[in-house]
C-alpha cells in the first residue's frame, strides 16, 4: 500500500508585522542590557601637589605615563617609548624652542621612568612642567 502526500508551499502576502516587532524587542533588549563608555581615554591618577604653585594651559604637548605591569609613554595621546621620544623632543626643540611640555604621570609608576622621561625634555632645552591635581582642603 502506497500513500500518497502531496505538499505544496502557499503562496501569500507575508504579513510584516511580526518580523518588525520581533527586530523592536531585540532592539529594546540589546539597548538595555549592554554598557556605555562615553568617554574613552587614558586613566591616570596624578599625585597631589607639594608646595608648588603654578603651571601651564594651552599647551599641545603633553607626554602621559601610565603604571602597570610595563609602562605605557603617550606623547600627545600615541603611543611611544622613550628612543621615540627623544628624537620627537629634538624634534620639538628645533621647531619650537620656547615649547612647554607638560608631562601626567601615574601616581603608582616607578621614579626612574617619570626621571627618564624628565631627563629626555630638559636635555633638549625644553621647559617641562609635572602636571598634578589639586590637593583637597584641609580642615
Amino acid at each position: 500500500m502506497r500513500v500518497r502526500t502531496s505538499v505544496r508551499m502557499l503562496r501569500g502576502p507575508v504579513d510584516m508585522a511580526p518580523l518588525i516587532d520581533v527586530v523592536l524587542l531585540l532592539l529594546i533588549f540589546f539597548l538595555l542590557t549592554s554598557t556605555f563608555v562615553f568617554q574613552p581615554g587614558i586613566v591616570v591618577d596624578p599625585p597631589s601637589p607639594g608646595e608648588s604653585k603654578g603651571g601651564a594651559s594651552d599647551t599641545r604637548y603633553v607626554i602621559t605615563a601610565t603604571a602597570g605591569a610595563t609602562p605605557q609613554i603617550f606623547f600627545n595621546d600615541r603611543v611611544t617609548d622613550l628612543a621615540k621620544l627623544r628624537a620627537e623632543m629634538a624634534r620639538l626643540a628645533q621647531s619650537e624652542p620656547r615649547a612647554v611640555v607638560v608631562i601626567r604621570a601615574d601616581r603608582e609608576l616607578r621614579h626612574g621612568v617619570v626621571a627618564q622621561i624628565l631627563d629626555c625634555v630638559v636635555q633638549n632645552g625644553l621647559s617641562a612642567v609635572l602636571a598634578s591635581r589639586a590637593s583637597a582642603p584641609q580642615l
